[in-house]
């Protein structure tokens, strides 16, 4: 699985460290913290961007893909599009 150093700003899979943007870690931290929890688009960019305005933004949607990428086949464990 994947370990989130909070302090650090680190995540690693494995032994590997997986370099993050400020938002993807930010975003991770989140959905890490609340497992099993389902959180909309706009729960999502009111909690990482403090982003009040409902719309059609992708930036959670881009963001999500690449976490997804970034992580490989642990993504799943972490990251859940209902």
């Amino acid at each position: 699985g994947a370990r989130l150093d909070e302090a650090r700003r680190q995540v690693t899979v494995g032994a590997k460290e997986v370099k993050l943007t400020r938002k993807e870690f930010d975003l991770l931290a989140d959905l890490m913290r609340r497992p099993g929890l389902v959180l909309t688009r706009e729960q999502l960019l009111q909690r990482v961007w403090d982003y009040d305005h409902p719309g059609a933004t992708r930036t959670v949607d881009v963001h999500i893909r690449q976490l997804r990428k970034k992580l490989g086949a642990v993504a799943g464990a972490y990251i859940e599009t209902v």
